[in-house]
């Protein structure tokens, strides 16, 4: 069990995605470092970066816009080894994969086999990368 602060959802709909941020969790995920997330993030970011678990699909397409598609892969695997791995960050059917998912299928792109088999073998949240049925 976690103990970690709680955001109102209408707080969250306000929130802005940090996107200098975002690049520091695809150096992260490039450099296959996911293992080690919880000593490559300060504590302060594992607690207020947990409400990044939360946003909406918006919020997501908005932030990452101007990232290739490659760097949207790479925040798959950040995002699912994150929800893993940091205290507070359970996500469930809002997982930002499944947003960044979406905005790459809106692109034309579809995640590897090769990526959705590693989803399978480093997660347990049913829902990612797809979402709810």
């Amino acid at each position: 069990m976690s103990v970690s602060d709680w955001t109102p959802a209408s707080s969250r709909a306000e929130l802005e995605i940090d996107r200098e941020w975002l690049q520091k969790c695809l150096a992260i995920s490039q450099q296959d470092a996911l293992e080690a997330l919880p000593t490559r993030l300060s504590a302060d970011e594992i607690r207020d970066k947990a409400n990044y678990m939360q946003l909406s699909l918006e919020q997501w397409q908005s932030a990452v816009t101007d990232f290739s598609n490659e760097d949207l892969v790479a925040l798959i695997r950040f995002f699912t080894r994150a929800e893993m791995l940091l205290p507070g960050w359970e996500a469930g059917k809002t997982s930002p994969v499944i947003a960044l998912n979406k905005v790459l299928r809106l692109r034309g792109e579809r995640l590897s086999r090769e990526t959705l088999i590693w989803i399978r073998q480093n997660s347990d949240n049913r829902f990612i990368p797809n979402g709810g049925l």
